[in-house]
């Protein structure tokens, strides 16, 4: 009797770790759940947390820049991909650098997905003690969230993209009413987005880089690892740019809702714009405190978002250290990601003042725009002065 329990906890670890192979190595995602993904993850923080605030009531400028140049970042990571279509970003560097100077840039990719997920992480947490639970610790939160992105990241890769086909039509949703209720509320004042380039184009240009730049629109450099499990290959640009443009278009959207309601000045200095904005709805004393349905979409999409960079993390680690089981590493990863997000910042303000005036440039720049970039050029030389065979 023993015997037979014995062979069957085994055959059914056997069949748990051929069902994570299959989700990491084999699973192939169609067009329209890249484009769900893509969207969720864009929104992300950046809904959240607000863009451009040094422009004002010029923010949307700011952000139809940062689409564009959005646009351009992709389409630099899609021809990556179209040259490299059955291998991830830490597959293919070691490929144009070399193996040993290509293998540290992509253990330097890994820590940098790993770094990112904690800082989004630390987004979420920051929101959840402030706004719903002032009681509790950040710990608390971020150990809630981040068992929650290790179960998402040891059921793989399809399942997470299928469950992003729910998320995406559960927060449209939501959005879409949020938008029927700010506009039914009579708060909107098109005087808050007068005068306009009241300062001229300086503080436009000075919140695009590198600051909306890189976030969101840069951080798109982790689907270099997602692009190869796209069943259509060729459909990879076409999605993307797609993705880009909505969700850019959405962040748009909310951005001016927020100026129009709550005015720049009082925009620009909250902490989290749209939890203002959305304060500010009251149909007939009826329909009003919505807070906790936005706190409900945001920590969806930050899910979203740092399971996104946890799964990058992941499979460059396997990839980098040559690992046929990945799932060994969800467990210490996990922990790495939720220390780090209580060790990178004392307090809320001096993450914020990191986010600002570290990250962006010393981070995501070299990693999202310069290396992938430099990484381009070089392929293509390569390509160029390799003889066909």
């Amino acid at each position: 009797m023993y015997q037979l329990k014995r062979q069957e906890c085994e055959l059914s670890l056997i069949l748990i770790k051929q069902e994570w192979k299959y989700s990491m190595q084999q699973a192939k995602i169609n067009g329209f759940q890249l484009f769900c993904v893509i969207f969720l993850f864009e929104l992300g923080s950046a809904i959240l947390l607000g863009m451009a605030g040094e422009a004002k009531q010029d923010a949307w400028i700011t952000i139809l820049l940062g689409i564009v140049s959005g646009c351009v970042l992709y389409l630099i990571f899609s021809k990556l991909n179209n040259m490299f279509p059955s291998l991830p970003l830490t597959s293919y560097i070691p490929k144009i650098l070399g193996r040993y100077v290509g293998t540290l840039f992509a253990l330097l990719y890994v820590v940098y997905f790993m770094y990112i997920a904690s800082r989004v992480l630390r987004d979420f947490e920051e929101l959840l003690v402030i706004t719903a639970y002032r009681s509790s610790s950040l710990l608390t939160i971020g150990i809630i969230m981040v068992l929650c992105v290790m179960y998402a990241a040891y059921k793989g890769i399809l399942v997470f993209f299928r469950f992003s086909e729910l998320c995406l039509f559960i927060i449209l949703f939501i959005l879409v009413f949020l938008v029927i209720f700010e506009l039914a509320s009579g708060i909107i004042r098109f005087k808050h987005l007068q005068p306009l380039l009241e300062n001229g184009w300086h503080p436009v240009f000075k919140s695009f880089f590198p600051t909306t730049l890189t976030f969101p629109f840069g951080e798109m450099v982790t689907f270099t690892m997602l692009l190869p499990f796209l069943n259509k290959q060729e459909k990879a640009r076409k999605v993307g740019i797609i993705g880009v443009c909505i969700s850019g278009g959405v962040l748009l959207l909310f951005t001016l809702l927020n100026i129009l309601i709550a005015g720049a000045d009082i925009t620009s200095r909250s902490a989290f714009p749209i939890l203002t904005a959305v304060g500010y709805i009251n149909i007939a004393d009826f329909v009003q405190r919505l807070d906790t349905v936005v706190i409900i979409t945001m920590v969806i999409l930050g899910f979203v978002k740092i399971t996104v960079f946890f799964f990058c993390a992941i499979m460059g680690a396997a990839d980098v250290f040559k690992l046929k089981q990945s799932q060994k590493l969800i467990y210490p990863m996990g922990v790495i990601v939720l220390i780090t997000s209580r060790i990178i910042a004392s307090n809320y303000i001096e993450h914020l003042d990191e986010g600002l005036h570290f990250v962006p440039y010393y981070l995501h720049l070299p990693f999202q725009i310069i290396i992938p970039s430099v990484l381009l050029v070089i392929a293509m030389i390569k390509q160029k002065f390799t003889p066909q065979t």
